[in-house]
């Protein structure tokens, strides 16, 4: 286990990213910026912990939902762990739970991703 202060741990094959308390232009373009550089680095399988995650608006859903993107057309996996009620509704009145598979904890992620040999 690898663990950084960035917002970030890679455990495995897999990287784990951990926006700030507000998820708007500035943070969305940050956990956008490492996702992409894991993507370059070939890391294939992404949870997005929300864990510590109060408030998500429009722009950084815009912004998870290119993140969202970029990860399948490189053939990758993205989960999501640690949302809070307000903002799995939110989501899931998007329509982003259906497409994105979410889990309560990070660790419930990972072990899925791991076991994955995608």
């Amino acid at each position: 286990m690898n663990i950084c202060n960035r917002g970030f741990r890679e455990f495995k094959d897999c990287v784990v990213l951990y926006p700030d308390n507000y998820l708007n232009d500035i943070e969305g373009e940050k956990i956008e910026d490492e996702c992409n550089e894991f993507l370059k680095r070939g890391k294939r399988k992404v949870v997005i912990d929300f864990t510590n995650t109060d408030i998500i608006n429009s722009i950084g859903i815009s912004i998870l939902v290119g993140i969202m993107k970029k990860v399948r057309r490189e053939e990758g996996l993205i989960f999501l762990s640690g949302l809070k009620k307000v903002n799995h509704d939110i989501f899931n009145m998007l329509g982003l739970i259906k497409d994105i598979p979410t889990f309560t904890t990070e660790e419930e992620a990972l072990e899925q991703l791991v076991a994955n040999d995608r």
